[in-house]
């Protein structure tokens, strides 16, 4: 098997981890009302913001509870919120820490998942939130005259055993947060209504 062959299917994975963050608003279709708190179906239009400053417009969609609980920072005090998800009009991804999630012959495996986030809401609020991102934020469709895409808020990357470097050449430990995301991740995602 020759050398660029062997790197396809790393490759496919990095790129299956795409990018794209939330989106609040309209649309009510419930799914999977038996388990955990009932998930709903917003869509809103949004534009999404890449890491390498590139921004896609289009019909956002996602599921998430009705409302929320975020613990979040305000002047050092840690605050309990409830949030609306009709209410939220962006998303700020701002940190990201590496998490193994396995190995090969070639090195270990990382998700690069966000810890640290502002939500934006429409009466202009924001909270920040240091505590990691909730399942139902990690991907986000969008829908635009070119098709439709689905963006992810981390990345997987392989830090290689024989050079110590990772794959997608991006510079870094394999340890601690990073205030930098893989080009191709949302780093923010913002909600407009008609």
């Amino acid at each position: 098997m020759n050398r660029a062959s062997q790197k396809w299917p790393l490759a496919a994975l990095l790129l299956a981890c795409a990018v794209v963050a939330g989106a609040p608003l309209h649309s009510e279709k419930e799914s999977n009302p038996d388990k955990g708190p009932k998930m709903m179906e917003y869509t809103a239009r949004a534009k999404i913001t890449l890491g390498d400053d590139r921004s896609v417009k289009g019909k956002s969609t996602f599921q998430a509870p009705e409302t929320f609980i975020f613990q979040h920072n305000r002047d050092g005090v840690l605050y309990e919120k409830t949030i609306h998800a009709k209410d939220v009009r962006a998303l700020h991804f701002e940190k990201w820490k590496p998490v193994k999630v396995g190995e090969n012959k070639e090195g270990d495996v990382y998700r690069f998942e966000v810890t640290s986030f502002q939500i934006e809401l429409k009466d202009g609020y924001t909270l920040q939130v240091n505590n990691g991102i909730p399942a139902f934020w990690q991907s986000f469709v969008l829908e635009n005259d070119n098709g439709r895409v689905r963006f992810f808020t981390y990345w997987m990357d392989l830090l290689k055993k024989d050079s110590g470097k990772w794959f997608t050449g991006m510079e870094g430990p394999a340890s601690g947060e990073r205030s930098f995301c893989h080009k191709d991740v949302i780093r923010s995602i913002e909600f407009f209504v008609d």
